[in-house]
């Protein structure tokens, strides 16, 4: 057999041959599986990844009996066998990178009659050592007081996210609360009583940052004495706990802002308001280092009144969200309206089919639409109708999958 071009990759399907007598000639139907999923990478260090797939949509009329998994630097020409042995599971430990380097990783299945067409390249990433980012103040010894508590707040660095663990000593943190957020790590834990004479510090210790404020506040219903009010929960929580909201109003006009409430839930109606004067909300959120920036409301005129239901799709651009098989997908939308309309949903024209994947959720200011683990079947148009006796509103999102499986044409 003669090939009509150098070869760059490390396989090549040659086709149409003839079996004969004696030969390995496969079984009547069967040809090389199709690709595997793109792979995915997580666990990256200076020196080593851990590669993660699926099992091909075609297996070419034969089972799967291992995978390969091939490696190149991101400017590289060709592709290097990874995996020396034929891999059985959906993961693989390559090993002996260069620190600093940008990889590229694709997968080949195998089957009894060879190895099929390779998957889409992987996502290219560089191996490096995450970086902790300690602050100076805690480079210093931290001296507490017997019996008291200590709480070290951390940023942390690196791409994926790394993993992190405390020890002591070598070992676990003795009556510690751990928490870790994608971008901070935090560890509390009480003093060994009764060790030592201890004195405090005269510099105050970090411990965490004021959180972001709520993402929107809207008026759920308006009446000729009080405003119904939902906000949305902070993008980041500053690396501690959301303790509460608070929650102050303003006349319009004025400079002075009054104190209201302080509550744990998302939503509040304020009551004994003057009817025809306008008002402004603004909301907080607190943790256990004080309040972010507030959010503010528009003006609202305190009177009976009525508005037809709004879909707030600003998050959403261009209302489209597109995700790669496999994926989780969560699209929170504000819903305005006065009285508080119900919503409905439609894909592609039919009533939305909840399953253990796909599930709505209507809190006091948004609608939720959740979708584990999203394959092709699930791309189309979603459409949120939002009713109530004013009228009704129609609004679309369009799901789209980035990945496109391709299947192999065996004969």
């Amino acid at each position: 057999t003669m090939v009509e071009a150098p070869l760059l990759d490390t396989w090549w399907s040659a086709r149409g041959l003839t079996p004969q007598t004696g030969s390995a000639a496969t079984s009547p139907g069967t040809c090389p599986p199709g690709p595997p999923s793109k792979p995915e990478v997580d666990k990256v260090d200076g020196h080593s990844v851990t590669v993660k797939w699926r099992r091909p949509a075609e297996d070419g009329g034969s089972d799967i009996i291992g995978y390969c998994v091939e490696k190149k630097e991101k400017k590289a020409m060709g592709w290097v066998r990874a995996s020396k042995k034929s891999i059985a599971e959906l993961s693989y430990e390559v090993t002996g990178l260069t620190e600093g380097v940008e990889y590229e990783f694709r997968v080949l299945a195998e089957n009894k009659a060879g190895f099929g067409e390779p998957s889409e390249p992987s996502m290219p990433v560089r191996t490096i050592v995450p970086d902790l980012e300690l602050d100076v103040e805690l480079r210093r010894t931290l001296v507490v007081r017997a019996g008291c508590s200590i709480r070290l707040f951390v940023p942390i660095k690196g791409r994926p996210t790394p993993t992190v663990t405390w020890t002591k000593e070598g070992g676990p943190v003795p009556r510690a609360v751990i928490d870790t957020t994608e971008s901070f790590t935090i560890v509390s834990a009480e003093n060994e009583y009764g060790i030592g004479e201890a004195v405090e510090t005269t510099d105050p210790i970090r411990a965490s940052q004021a959180p972001t404020p709520p993402e929107s506040i809207i008026p759920t219903d308006v009446t000729k004495s009080s405003v119904s009010l939902a906000w949305t929960k902070p993008k980041h929580d500053g690396g501690s706990r959301i303790t509460g909201y608070v929650l102050e109003a303003q006349k319009k006009g004025t400079d002075q802002w009054a104190h209201v409430t302080t509550v744990k839930a998302m939503d509040f109606t304020v009551k004994n308001l003057n009817e025809n004067e306008e008002y402004i909300f603004r909301v907080m959120a607190v943790n256990h280092s004080g309040r972010s920036a507030p959010r503010e409301s528009k003006p609202i005129a305190v009177k009976d009144s009525t508005s037809l239901p709004e879909f707030d799709l600003r998050g959403v651009c261009q209302k489209i969200v597109i995700a790669k098989a496999g994926d989780d997908i969560k699209v929170e939308i504000p819903v305005m309206g006065r009285p508080r309309p119900t919503i409905s949903w439609q894909k592609d024209g039919a009533a939305l089919k909840l399953t253990q994947r796909t599930n709505v959720e209507t809190t006091a200011a948004t609608v939720v639409l959740s979708i584990n683990e999203c394959n092709r079947a699930d791309s189309g148009v979603y459409t949120m109708t939002g009713k109530n006796i004013v009228g009704s509103v129609i609004d679309n999102i369009t799901v789209k999958e980035r990945d496109k499986q391709t299947c192999l044409d065996c004969c």
